[in-house]
């Protein structure tokens, strides 16, 4: 097939189009759109190519993502396993300790960007701290929407921004630089961004008063009627921790972390069927006022995930394959300047973060695409890199049907259309990218930020 960008266009427009008006406006599962964008795509290229070659293709995506399927089908079964023995139940009693309801939002911000600044992935620290911080917003009464847009902002600030983060060290490899100088790049806009977000966070908390759905003493009583509080429940979460300190596979790390937990259940005296039950369908707890933060998980849980995945990957495989992604972007060779550069890098990765439903795909394919025009132009390639890392990398935690947002969603069981409005951090960063890129100087840029704290601050006295 000789691919003609009208064609390729129109093809990848109403993927694009179809899926966001379905997903963000009438709220319809994300796999609804994507079947539909599939069967569009495989017929309209029916006149190209055999059905045998579309369906190669497909099959070819979705083995790329059979890795995720099962880590989502592990998260499921470990929130459930952690709901059953008393794993979640014991996080958030103690936890309780250092997390009061004065100042939550901006205290789980912090407390999540330290975390993921450690482990370096959003995955291990939404599987950890960020669990425990809902089942404690559960129990405070604050919206659970708002709480997991602070976590996942936390979550997201090491996984971008982490020397551990698997992210930066693939930046480095396709950017062909060193991961310090990756580093310095990368933090020239996220100093500022923390700083932000923080602030927004503590606006939040300062002007919303949210009054106590529970009272956090009488969650404390049935925690401790209901459940054994025992040191063996900790020893999953310290895994996922240590193992992630020490680059240990994902998928790797949760299948440990679920034996380790199935384990705990058995020796806590749940029989083996109850916990394979729970593994399967989630777990049931019976208690009407607490039943929404002890229920739930499981693999069946998961499915409809497992339903976007694999007609997300399905659709990338076909549209990676035929060249239709190449050819839209066959005029890349016509930028002459410094800033289109950086605007059409931080389009196409968030394009592919959208389009390919994979974090990987929006740092692989602007790299493979764009490092050309940067040597024509003689721009540095940490502007590159920076430019991915600030737009497709870091959109990807917010877009509904990409796996860096399905992941953690399957943690913190809140829906990504729900968080996402308040996921500032992943909000403001490709915004502010752009503005340090069309600051003549970057004494423009901190005189923007001094007057954006300078009004927060008069907010705060009025």
């Amino acid at each position: 097939m000789q691919n003609k960008f009208g064609f390729s266009l129109s093809i990848f427009l109403f993927t694009l189009i179809l899926t966001m008006i379905m997903v963000l406006f009438f709220h319809k599962p994300p796999y609804i759109p994507l079947f539909i964008s599939y069967m569009f795509t495989f017929f309209a290229l029916l006149k190209y190519f055999s059905a045998k070659e579309l369906l190669n293709m497909s099959l070819k995506g979705v083995k790329r993502g059979i890795n995720v399927m099962i880590i989502l089908l592990l998260i499921g079964a470990l929130v459930a396993l952690w709901k059953q023995n008393g794993t979640l139940p014991a996080l958030i009693y103690y936890f309780s300790r250092f997390l009061k309801p004065h100042g939550f939002l901006l205290t789980s911000f912090v407390i999540t960007s330290i975390i993921s600044m450690i482990l370096g992935t959003a995955v291990g620290t939404a599987s950890t701290i960020g669990i425990v911080i809902i089942g404690l917003a559960h129990a405070f009464g604050y919206p659970l929407p708002v709480v997991a847009g602070s976590v996942i902002s936390g979550s997201f600030m090491g996984d971008r921004t982490s020397p551990l983060a698997g992210n930066v060290a693939l930046l480095s490899d396709m950017g062909e630089i060193q991961q310090y100088n990756v580093l310095k790049s990368l933090f020239k806009t996220a100093i500022p961004v923390f700083t932000i977000t923080a602030f927004l966070y503590y606006l939040f908390d300062h002007h919303l008063n949210f009054s106590a759905k529970y009272d956090i003493s009488n969650l404390f009583t049935i925690i401790v009627q209901n459940y054994r509080l025992s040191a063996i429940l900790f020893i999953a979460p310290l895994t996922i921790i240590i193992l992630a300190l020490f680059r240990i596979p994902t998928k790797t790390n949760l299948a440990i972390a679920v034996s380790i937990s199935f384990l705990s259940s058995i020796i806590l005296g749940y029989s083996p069927l109850d916990s394979l039950k729970v593994i399967l369908t989630g777990n049931t707890f019976y208690s009407p006022e607490f039943k929404s933060i002890f229920s739930g998980g499981g693999m069946v849980s998961i499915l409809p995930m497992i339903g976007v995945l694999t007609f997300a990957t399905a659709l990338a495989g076909i549209l990676e394959d035929t060249g239709i992604i190449k050819s839209v972007f066959q005029s890349i060779d016509k930028i002459k300047n410094f800033k289109l550069a950086y605007l059409v890098t931080m389009l196409l990765s968030t394009l592919m973060a959208v389009i390919t439903c994979n974090q990987a795909l929006s740092v692989i394919l602007p790299s493979r695409i764009m490092i050309n025009v940067y040597e024509r132009l003689e721009i540095a390639r940490e502007e590159m890199v920076r430019a991915i890392a600030d737009s497709g990398m870091i959109l990807a935690g917010i877009i509904p049907w990409n796996l860096a947002a399905m992941l953690p969603a399957a943690v913190l069981g809140v829906k990504v259309t729900e968080y996402l409005p308040y996921a500032y951090l992943n909000l403001l960063f490709p915004l502010l990218s752009i503005a340090f890129v069309f600051a003549k100087d970057a004494n423009e840029l901190i005189k923007f930020y001094q007057k954006f704290v300078e009004k927060g601050r008069n907010l705060l006295q009025n």
